[in-house]
């Protein structure tokens, strides 16, 4: 379903099946933007691994802003203001998929785009600095799409 890895966007596509009617599309894309809210939030990667590397470590400064470990782990969130700003996009989503991401154009969305390409407000990305967090695996989408199934059935049949 889910294609390539987003390693780039601020917005994410992600396939799921075309029956899907809009309120569906809406349910699922809660639920897929609740999925990546809540892995970011434990400091985890697409993979649901830490985060590696430079990737998984912070700078010095940022770290005794924040009151952490400069060693991570690394959760992307100060405020958690830019977590919570993913949306689902509606008017992009048709049938077949669904958008969610960031609104273009906000601090949130430069703040998204500078730890999925690793450019932290430079022009050129910090190598091995990308967090690219705003995707989901198609292991992790199937069981939100079949949980959802099941609910409706179970609410057909009640």
């Amino acid at each position: 379903m889910a294609s390539q890895r987003n390693k780039t966007e601020t917005k994410l596509k992600v396939a799921i099946p075309d029956y899907l009617d809009a309120d569906d599309r809406h349910e699922v894309a809660s639920r897929v933007i609740k999925f990546i809210q809540d892995r970011t939030r434990l400091g985890y990667n697409v993979y649901s691994r830490d985060w590696a590397g430079k990737a998984g470590k912070y700078t010095k400064q940022y770290a005794k802003k924040k009151g952490v470990s400069a060693s991570g782990p690394v959760d992307l969130a100060l405020t958690h203001s830019m977590i919570e700003a993913i949306r689902y996009f509606k008017g992009a989503s048709k049938d077949g998929q669904i958008v969610v991401g960031y609104t273009k154009n906000t601090k949130n969305e430069r703040k998204a785009e500078g730890n999925i390409r690793g450019t932290y407000g430079k022009k050129s990305p910090i190598p091995g600095k990308a967090r690219p967090f705003l995707d989901i695996l198609k292991k992790d989408l199937q069981p939100i799409l079949d949980d959802y199934a099941q609910e409706v059935a179970e609410e057909l049949e009640g």
